[in-house]
């Protein structure tokens, strides 16, 4: 273990050289890294921890502190640091060292899954790397027996991922498909390598289980369901088989199969972090009964899902949830916790912004949502049809926002990507708004063109109302104005008349209109 120990010193040394080249250095980070190097371990981890808030993919950060603790003889939350700067952003030499460390750690301590996981990780970068090729030999052979080890009785909780809120590159989307989220540690080898194995000796049952895992990667969902089943059938209490059959149940779309899988692996839940595991469970839970339109089933998932880890993931999809039930409030209250957790969540802040627009709550919150959100859309998608639909949410609402603060073009690019969306082109607020933009911007006879389409709506006649008066057409102002009062006979009376009205103001035969109520009144009663 000495020997060891000084071959990482060695890297480690090697990897602080070359951290500046990569490094996102917040004035956090810089004052951080200067602490380390005083040894000023507290003042380091108070400045590491405050530029992990800022920046939540920066794996460096947790590198630091996986070091520090580990100077401390903390191990445990030494190790913690590290397995979560393994799953965020590093450069290669700092990713390879964090990959060894860990495999060292959970051989010394013969955690086999661990161990392998991490071996397996790092022969990705170093495929050569004979000692690590060892440990992960090793680990692979003694997987599912007991550690004779019993030095590290503290369990370090996996900070684990899900494809769904890891802040990478958008890609296209094709569907409103929710990505199913999953606690599984990535897979190294191509299904083959397993399949090889299994013909010689079909019995073992981590070698199937890795296999079903590969195949999985590998979205080979058909496959990877039949040897689940094998598995369930030798071993029909273990809880992980059951979840990972739900998981293939919902990417095969079929989300009635996939509760019943996951109401199985509830039944027997994984003894290890049992919180973290039935908050995968929860979660993806909450996505099937989503998928089948159970929406207060889906929304009871998503709170055990928060209450088993008061993560951002549940309460984005509450506020999702909420915001499809126009309940704004609670969209709101769940898309401000999640902020709390994961500030820079892109969706989140969309939510946000949707429903605040919604509630008209023009808030300081609200206009930070607003910038957060199109300036993500602004900065990312150049083509705005390239953006993926889970983004396209709110695009109305910026289309609105735009309008209201003059940037005419702007709304009418978002309302012309909108317009390929038959229900949405369709909807009453499409029509409004873009008919309402045309008319702010001057373009008037396309304004018509667009709100004649709206029906039943006080304010769609009012402004059309508004477009005839600028035309001069006062038969048409007047038949307008008269739809839009039946329905809102508060447009009588309204102060703002001679303002909206100037253009046909000026012609007595329309202040008599207005002052008789289209004849309905007598014109001495009126102010």
């Amino acid at each position: 273990m000495e020997s060891v120990r000084k071959y990482l010193s060695l890297v480690f040394t090697f990897v602080i050289l070359q951290t500046t080249l990569f490094a996102i250095d917040s004035d956090a980070m810089k004052e951080g890294k200067k602490a380390f190097s005083k040894k000023a371990y507290g003042e380091a981890i108070k400045k590491f921890t405050k530029h992990t808030d800022s920046h939540p993919q920066d794996g460096e950060a947790y590198m630091y502190l996986g070091y520090i603790y580990e100077y401390k003889k903390d191990y445990p939350k030494s190790i913690q640091n590290f397995r979560r700067a393994a799953d965020l952003d590093l450069n290669k030499d700092q990713r390879k060292t964090v990959l060894l460390k860990l495999a060292l750690f959970f051989n010394y301590h013969q955690d086999w899954n661990l161990s392998a996981t991490y071996s397996s990780r790092y022969l990705k970068y170093d495929p050569k790397n004979e000692e690590v090729q060892k440990i992960y030999n090793r680990a692979v052979g003694n997987k599912g027996n007991p550690s004779s080890s019993q030095s590290y009785v503290q369990p370090v909780k996996q900070e684990t991922k899900h494809s769904e809120t890891k802040q990478t590159e958008p890609k296209k989307e094709n569907s409103k498909k929710q990505e199913e989220v999953s606690e599984d540690s990535e897979n190294t080898k191509p299904s083959e390598y397993y399949e090889q194995v299994l013909v010689n000796q079909p019995n073992l049952e981590d070698v199937r289980w890795d296999y079903v895992l590969a195949l999985f990667e590998e979205k080979k969902y058909d496959k990877a369901e039949i040897n689940l089943k094998t598995l369930i059938e030798k071993n029909p209490s273990r809880s992980r088989y059951h979840y990972k059959l739900g998981i293939v149940k919902l990417r095969q779309d079929d989300p009635k199969s996939a509760i019943e899988s996951f109401e199985r692996a509830k039944k027997n839940p994984f003894s290890k972090d049992t919180n973290v595991f039935l908050y995968y469970v929860y979660l993806n839970e909450g996505i099937a009964f989503q998928k089948l339109a159970e929406v207060d089933k889906a929304e009871n998932s998503f709170q055990q899902a928060y209450k088993q880890l008061q993560k951002d993931p549940p309460l984005l999809a509450l506020a999702r949830l909420y915001e499809q039930k126009s309940d704004w409030e609670n969209c709101i209250s769940s898309a401000d916790k999640a902020l709390s957790l994961n500030p820079n969540q892109v969706e989140s802040h969309m939510f946000r912004f949707v429903c605040m627009f919604e509630a008209g709550k023009r808030t300081k919150k609200f206009d930070t949502s607003f910038a957060k959100y199109s300036e993500f859309i602004d900065s990312k998608f150049s083509d705005l049809s390239q953006t993926p639909e889970k983004y396209q949410v709110g695009f109305i609402k910026l289309a609105r926002r735009y309008t209201e603060t003059n940037a005419f073009e702007k709304a009418e690019t978002y309302f012309s990507i909108l317009e390929k969306d038959p229900v949405r082109a369709e909807s009453r607020e499409f029509l409004f708004y873009r008919g309402r933009n045309y008319f702010y911007s001057g373009k008037v006879d396309t304004a018509i063109a667009v709100l004649q389409k709206v029906t039943g709506s006080s304010s769609g006649h009012y402004l059309l109302a508004r477009c005839y008066s600028k035309k001069g057409d006062i038969p048409k102002t007047k038949e307008q104005f008269k739809l839009a009062a039946d329905l809102k006979p508060e447009y009588w009376t309204s102060e703002s008349l001679e303002k909206d009205f100037k253009d046909v103001w000026k012609d007595s035969s329309f202040r008599e209109f207005i002052q008789t109520k289209a004849g309905t009144a007598s014109a001495q009663n009126q102010p």
